[in-house]
């Protein structure tokens, strides 16, 4: 009886704890998340972000983020980042009024516009509908991550775009927003699955 009893409480905790340690993040459970209201702009109002992956798939790496009221026609630039191997890495996606859409994932550097555009191109949804950006990005383009790998330090950001951005800086408006709100706070981190 004793065996069972152990045998069955350590079945319960196994079911309750591996999920947690393997389960890929999801819109209702995602390693990134913002309060929302915390920009007065709710075209740059993150909600969440979160990564996954699909087993037909393996040599991609899917990233999405959750805006509050989301616009295909906006100077703005989205990004959802990470760390891995020492390196850090990053999935954008900018957006304009006049021009099509840009989405980018690779080493940023440090980020400014020049070295921004030298990031390979990636396949991706904006769909308005439902509010959310998704980056489909090659691993090889992100360090070739494998199962079990980790990516931390996870964080995602929203920021207006030329001109708007140097018009809010003149007039002093902080239009951007990141998630998780403190910027030095980061989400929580992602295990490779395949």
């Amino acid at each position: 009886m004793k065996k069972i009893t152990g045998i069955f409480i350590c079945m319960l905790l196994l079911t309750i704890i591996f999920p947690l340690i393997v389960s890929a993040g999801d819109e209702i459970n995602p390693e990134i998340v913002d309060n929302v209201g915390d920009t007065p702009l709710s075209l740059l109002d993150i909600e969440s972000a979160w990564f996954y992956e699909i087993e037909d798939e393996p040599e991609y790496l899917f990233t999405s983020m959750k805006i509050l009221y989301l616009k295909e026609k906006y100077n703005a630039v989205f990004s959802i980042r990470w760390s891995y191997d020492g390196n850090e890495y990053a999935a954008g996606l900018n957006t304009f009024t006049f021009r099509d859409k840009i989405f980018r994932s690779g080493q940023p550097k440090n980020a400014n516009y020049w070295q921004w555009n030298q990031m390979p191109e990636c396949d991706g949804i904006l769909d308005i509908k439902e509010g959310t950006i998704t980056w489909k990005i090659p691993k090889s383009s992100i360090g070739d991550p494998k199962a079990g790998d980790v990516l931390t330090n996870t964080k995602a950001n929203a920021v207006p775009g030329f001109p708007l951005s140097f018009i809010y800086f003149l007039l002093q408006f902080d239009y951007r927003d990141f998630a998780p709100d403190n910027y030095d706070d980061y989400g929580l981190d992602y295990i490779i699955e395949y």
